[in-house]
């Protein structure tokens, strides 16, 4: 079996293994908050960090640039395209915390403009939560790229784990940081600590340190030297821009 075969099958599988523990967390998200009012606060707190993940790290920008990175992989060594990489990751996680800080800063007319009909007492709490989730976008801003990074590579494996390792995190939130009580899976007997729809968001914060964290070996296995560098003049910048 080919190299390419092989790595379409290795996706195809996790894709799916990541399906289905997408279709688990949504069962406990309604087991545990049903049509509660702290679901909607939560779906209204997530809109726009989701958006800003989907533009700047393992959406629009990591499409942008996989292409590229590969053409200077081939071209011009592993080393120059690494140095590229190290330049779009700085310009992506400044170009994130900058757009976060604005975020929160106007969390709260943000929340009005989405649910203007929310009472105060929700539109404090989502505000709170759409700041907590950007902790989430920030490490997004990198571990998107270092999927984009490792599949220029050809290396498959790590960037396949990771979104569902993302949602593992997530249904530990679920488990065991939103229930104020203990509950049982199968045999075992998990702790509740109680966080209610906060534990849901710290679930988010620790699935995307995961799908940061599965990445980092692929990372050192393929000798990436991080450059502290922008330059937007850069011709392998302004490609991918």
């Amino acid at each position: 079996m080919s190299h390419i075969a092989r790595s379409s099958l290795l996706i195809a599988f996790f894709f799916g293994i990541d399906k289905v523990l997408g279709l688990a967390r949504q069962m406990l998200v309604a087991r545990q908050f049903g049509l509660s009012y702290d679901i909607d606060v939560f779906n209204v707190a997530n809109n726009i960090p989701d958006l800003l993940s989907s533009l700047i790290s393992g959406g629009a920008l990591g499409v942008a640039l996989l292409p590229v990175l590969s053409e200077y992989m081939q071209k011009n060594g592993r080393g120059s395209a690494w140095d590229l990489f190290s330049r779009i990751l700085n310009l992506a996680f400044m170009a994130t915390a900058a757009l976060a800080l604005v975020i929160a800063l106007f969390a709260p007319s943000i929340v009005n403009i989405i649910a203007p009909g929310f009472p105060a007492e929700q539109k404090a709490l989502a505000t709170e939560l759409m700041r907590l989730d950007l902790v989430a976008i920030l490490i997004f801003s990198i571990s998107g790229l270092v999927m984009a990074g490792l599949q220029s590579n050809q290396h498959f494996l790590l960037p396949a784990l990771a979104p569902g390792l993302y949602n593992i995190g997530q249904i530990f939130g679920l488990l065991i940081l939103v229930p104020a009580a203990g509950s049982r899976l199968g045999p075992l007997t998990l702790p509740g600590f109680g966080f209610g729809i906060h534990g849901l968001v710290y679930g988010v914060i620790l699935g995307a340190l995961l799908h940061l964290a599965i990445q980092v070996p692929g990372l050192a296995r393929y000798h990436f030297h991080w450059a502290p560098a922008i330059n937007l003049r850069h011709p392998g910048v302004r490609q991918v821009l």
